[in-house]
């Protein structure tokens, strides 16, 4: 699995740690950008196990780093994890900082990989900055994150970043469809569609039965939007309280909506909509709404995303991501 041949697109990104790999050049901290289930995780990954390979090429699935890695049991590949829901200091202390200075165990580097290190506080984030400035030579950081806005200025400016870009439906859709799947009725372009460019979300939607109710929640929403009350935006708000266990996928129909109303409103053109199907409704919305309104939209929902990965409460998170979505 853990194979750049096993990545779907990104290819330029591939290209470029390929030929760093080649030439045993590289840096010592890199931040893996990108919308959730893009493929951050999986390259970051495959990027760490080739380092540590005893062929720079390519991981070779063979040597004993390849194989202690398939298994989950590297000793110098080390996953920072957060105690809660968000990476403290005391986690940056405890898992790095009191680590890193101590050579690898066996092989040629030690490589700490952190999850959701944009959800790192400023303090955990300075802790870290003391290393990076001043890193032992074997040591390498591979930072995965889903918002480049939450990192300091110190830590992007000493972090090659690698955003990974939504990829094209067709691309999803092609490689959805060359899957074994039991059931016929999976409707593969439905979901490339409402992945939003992300290969994990599109796999997650194939099975998802909840996904017509969020997006005809969403839909209906989204129609009343431009022209309701501050009233009714917390009674709507109230109405979300049911996708409070899973409310990613309304927010990802929301986010694509906006996506879409923003390229109408800026292009006059309907021929790259994401929801072609529902084009008579963007444009609608979109002559409603000015283009400061919409991207502010835009802004509130991604902000919305980070505040329940941060644990938010729930209603008071939607009842502001509306308002904003309104342009109150």
């Amino acid at each position: 699995m853990y194979e750049f041949s096993n990545v779907c697109g990104h290819e330029n990104i591939i290209d470029n740690l390929k030929k760093s790999l080649a030439a045993n050049s590289y840096s010592h901290a890199y931040i893996f950008d990108g919308t959730q289930g893009v493929g951050k995780q999986l390259l970051a990954g495959i990027f760490a196990k080739a380092l540590q390979c005893d062929d720079l090429a390519r991981p070779c699935d063979e040597c004993i780093s390849c194989r202690a890695f398939d298994v989950g049991n590297h000793p110098d590949i080390i996953y920072v994890t957060p105690a809660g829901r968000t990476l403290g200091v005391d986690n940056i202390r405890e898992q790095v900082s009191s680590v890193v200075y101590i050579r690898p165990y066996k092989y040629k580097h030690k490589i700490f990989i952190l999850n959701d290190a944009d959800l790192m506080t400023v303090a955990a984030q300075n802790a870290l900055l003391k290393t990076l400035e001043e890193p032992p030579p074997y040591a390498i950081f591979l930072l995965i994150s889903e918002n480049l806005n939450n990192f300091l200025p110190t830590i992007l400016s000493r972090c090659v970043t690698l955003k990974l870009r939504p990829l094209p439906v067709e691309i999803v859709e092609a490689h959805l469809r060359k899957q074994n799947y039991d059931n016929k009725d999976i409707d593969f372009r439905a979901a490339a569609i409402a992945s939003g460019g992300s290969i994990g979300r599109a796999f997650a939607l194939i099975t998802d039965e909840t996904l017509g109710e969020h997006q005809k929640e969403a839909h209906d929403i989204l129609n009343i939007l431009p022209t309701i009350s501050l009233w009714d935006i917390l009674l709507l708000a109230k109405r979300l309280e049911k996708m409070k266990d899973n409310p990613q996928r309304m927010l990802d129909f929301m986010q694509m909506w906006y996506r879409d109303a923003l390229i109408f409103k800026a292009t006059g053109a309907s021929s790259h909509f994401m929801h072609r199907d529902l084009a008579s409704s963007i444009i609608n919305f979109s002559d409603k709404m000015s283009f400061a309104q919409l991207t502010q939209g835009m802004d509130a929902i991604n902000d919305t995303r980070y505040n329940l990965k941060a644990n938010s409460n729930y209603l008071l998170t939607m009842e502001v991501m509306l308002m904003k979505m309104a342009g109150y």
